[in-house]
């Protein structure tokens, strides 16, 4: 192998590792599957309203709500000073 193929190689594999595994609600991003169990195992109660908040704008979003289950679920939203 040719040290502009290694080249090559080693920079296709240092842009798989910025480029992200995943998004959870189409907010939180994760770049490997440690970074989401850290993420998980260290979640604070800040992060955790933000979890649930960024869940249900995604499932409202993808059409999960009937329009009063939304409207109850904007006002505890609001309740709660998340926005």
């Amino acid at each position: 192998m040719d040290s502009n193929t290694e080249l090559e190689k080693e920079l296709q594999e240092k842009l798989e590792e910025l480029s992200p595994m995943g998004t959870l609600f189409d907010t939180i991003t994760y770049y490997s599957v440690e970074n989401l169990d850290q993420f998980l195992e260290n979640m604070n109660q800040q992060q955790a309203i933000y979890c649930l908040t960024e869940a249900v704008k995604a499932a409202y979003r993808r059409g999960s709500f009937r329009l009063e289950e939304s409207e109850a679920i904007s006002k505890a939203i609001r309740v709660l000073g998340v926005d």
